[in-house]
């Protein structure tokens, strides 16, 4: 998932085990706030997102005819491009093992928010220390 009122867009990825709606509905309605405006392939999985109380509109692209809808302009560039600077960082670490590749995705998308440059990366760690360990 993207927020795309973030530039560059702000995401959400979790590993699944599969991907039928009863695993991923629960996660897209968990991780989005109401007023949500979902634009996603047609994927059969999501068929039903626009029944989840938090998403205000769900519009879909069916990418075995185009990849940008020329009715509506709906498209999945966005996630597409989320997923691929994931994987460029997974390259550049020369990969990863399977069991590692979980803690990769949250230092991933923390360093997103948190960590782009080196002194957010130290004062936000030292913040979160503090957080989650009081003195």
């Amino acid at each position: 998932m993207c927020d795309t009122s973030q530039q560059p867009a702000l995401g959400y990825m979790e590993i699944v085990n599969d991907r039928p709606a009863a695993t991923l509905l629960p996660i897209i309605e968990d991780h989005t706030h109401n007023g949500t405006i979902i634009w996603s392939d047609s994927w059969a999985a999501y068929n039903n997102i626009q029944q989840l109380p938090t998403v205000q509109n769900h519009d879909t692209v069916n990418h075995s005819l185009e990849f940008v809808d020329s009715q509506t302009g709906v498209h999945t560039n966005h996630i597409e491009s989320y997923w691929n600077r994931v994987k460029i960082k997974l390259k550049r670490m020369r990969g990863c093992h399977r069991t590692m590749l979980g803690s990769y995705l949250d230092e991933f998308l923390w360093r997103e928010r948190y960590g782009r440059t080196s002194s957010d990366v130290l004062e936000n760690m030292y913040r979160d220390i503090a957080i989650w360990y009081p003195v």
